[in-house]
């Protein structure tokens, strides 16, 4: 009974998934095409295939940080339940990807905390680099905000302070109820696997923008990573639908003008909707495909 409950909870996770990923974009599919047809097909697969790869340095992030909890997982493993996980971020509340990993991590036996742990680090490390890049990139002339400056040096240091390997440890250790293996060497690596990230995801950009210059990556990277900073904190939008796309399109007005904003950031979201659902997919085909002996990251971040 327990096993069924449990696979009827799943498909009702996945239909919920569908139904409001499909709200999100709704009523706007006239734009959609619009901007579409006015897109190159080399440049839609250009910027699926970066994005796919900024996905993946993030399942790469989330492998080290439950190893550094001492949770880990096989590798194909780790990546199938992160990606379907993540998923969850597509049902309002921003909770659902966490509970939803934690969920498919116990067939490994990973405590729910330390999967717990382990997702609200992962969006911290992202909210902390999301507020770097943005700040630095509004503070040193790269977008035109009419916000104070101070906002933008409080982020700044805001993104640095959640970047000390000391605070990280006090607050996963308090999440997780164990320690937290986080030193300066480790939060190097997560600060290069999420560099690799927000390039990836700046770089598509740069791609759906018809006749853009790779000059405005930095520019759209920066407007992007605001974006999805604004969008973890209004918790209530799924996937941060509406507050993203907002901060997004003022941000980059001056730079594109409110027309071409307004068709790249839903560009943006398809294109990221349809590279998260190539990555559940992809990666849960793998894992049941792959052998039953898999490596984990827990001998590589010692």
């Amino acid at each position: 009974m327990a096993e069924r409950l449990r696979i009827a909870l799943r498909v009702a996770f996945l239909a919920a998934v569908l139904v409001f990923a499909w709200a999100s974009l709704r009523g706007r599919w006239d734009e959609i095409g619009s901007a579409l047809r006015q897109t190159s097909a080399l440049g839609l697969a250009g910027a699926l295939a970066l994005v796919l790869l900024g996905l993946l340095a993030t399942g790469f992030l989330w492998l080290l940080l439950m190893s550094r909890l001492d949770a880990s997982v096989p590798v194909l493993d780790g990546l199938a339940i992160f990606f379907l996980g993540q998923l969850g971020k597509y049902i309002p509340g921003s909770v659902w990807s966490i509970g939803a990993q934690a969920d498919l991590a116990r067939r490994h036996d990973v405590p729910p905390r330390a999967t717990v742990a382990a997702g609200l680090l992962f969006l911290g490390y992202h909210v902390d680099t999301a507020l770097l890049a943005g700040s630095a990139t509004v503070l040193t002339g790269g977008l035109d905000a009419d916000w104070p400056d101070q906002l933008f040096w409080l982020a700044l240091a805001a993104g640095l302070v959640g970047l000390v390997p000391g605070v990280v440890r006090l607050l996963g250790q308090r999440v997780a109820g164990r320690d937290v293996r986080i030193d300066v060497l480790a939060t190097l690596r997560i600060v290069l696997l999420l560099a690799v990230a927000w390039a990836s995801y700046a770089g598509a950009l740069v791609l759906l923008v018809p006749g853009a210059p790779w000059g405005d990556l930095v520019a759209l990277g920066g407007a992007f990573a605001l974006g999805y900073a604004v969008g973890v904190v209004v918790v209530l939008a799924p996937a941060g639908v509406g507050a993203r796309e907002t901060v997004f399109v003022l941000l980059l007005t001056p730079v594109l003008g409110v027309g071409p904003a307004t068709a790249l950031a839903l560009l943006a979201r398809v294109v990221h909707t349809v590279a998260d659902a190539v990555m559940a997919l992809g990666w849960w085909a793998t894992s049941r495909g792959g052998a039953r002996v898999q490596p984990s990251l827990s001998s590589t971040s010692s």
